[in-house]
């Protein structure tokens, strides 16, 4: 059975869940370098600008071809693969560099949660493409980071 996909609301700064949880992954403190407190991945619903929306709207041929909906790509690459973070210009973000087919670009955005003093990586854009050779490479993603609390582990290929 695959995992449900649930949006918390349809405001841009609202979640997309996945078995009720907001945290789809958890990268632990000390993997990406200069974040020394565990950073969970986080799906916004977004707008046109980014998130949930923006890939849906942006990507949409990509997803088509793939047979795959934002939240089903976005889970296939995060508990299947492993890869790299690599370093941007804007030192909020952080690119997720997957390289199994197709190879994937995730841009990740650091934000805080002032309610629950938590700081979190959210999604803002994943696109089929790969990483330049002129980022620098930060940190490396393993499948193991995915929420543990997630009943269905593995997606359908």
């Amino acid at each position: 059975m695959p995992p449900a996909f649930s949006p918390t609301g349809d405001g841009k700064n609202d979640y997309i869940t996945i078995d009720g949880y907001i945290d789809w992954a958890i990268i632990p403190a000390g993997t990406i370098k200069k974040y020394n407190k565990d950073m969970p991945i986080r799906l916004r619903h977004g707008d046109q600008n980014f998130g949930h929306e923006h890939i849906k709207i942006r990507h949409s041929t990509w997803l088509k071809k793939s047979k795959r909906s934002v939240c089903e790509m976005l889970w296939a690459k995060l508990s299947l693969h492993s890869g790299k973070f690599y370093s941007t210009r804007k030192k909020s973000k952080v690119l997720l560099h997957i390289r199994l087919a197709p190879t994937v670009l995730v841009t990740l955005e650091s934000q805080h949660d002032k309610n629950k003093n938590i700081h979190f990586f959210s999604v803002t854009t994943m696109y089929q493409d790969h990483a330049d050779d002129d980022n620098v490479e930060i940190g490396t993603y393993s499948s193991d980071f995915i929420n543990k609390r997630i009943k269905f582990k593995r997606p359908m290929r």
